[in-house]
């Protein structure tokens, strides 16, 4: 079996993706769509705290949706 890493480019969960107010929501996005790929190349692998790789995406899909709702709307000038 193959282990995925506990953490991915530094972060432990999707949701210290969001936190991190270093970054801008283009690479918050970008992180989360790359840490996705890398999880569905090794669909049989487990992480160090027993999550599988379908359960990391679907917070990983969750974070990505929080970060489309997060977004104002188009034209909004605020």
């Amino acid at each position: 079996m193959i282990s995925v890493p506990k953490r991915f480019a530094g972060f432990r969960t999707a949701a210290s993706v969001l936190e991190d107010r270093s970054l801008s929501d283009k690479q918050k996005r970008t992180a989360l769509l790359s840490w996705r790929a890398t999880l569905r190349k090794a669909p049989q692998a487990s992480s160090e705290q027993g999550r599988s790789p379908q359960e990391l995406i679907s917070e990983i899909d969750e974070a990505l949706k929080a970060l489309r709702r997060d977004k104002p709307p188009r034209g909004d000038a605020s």
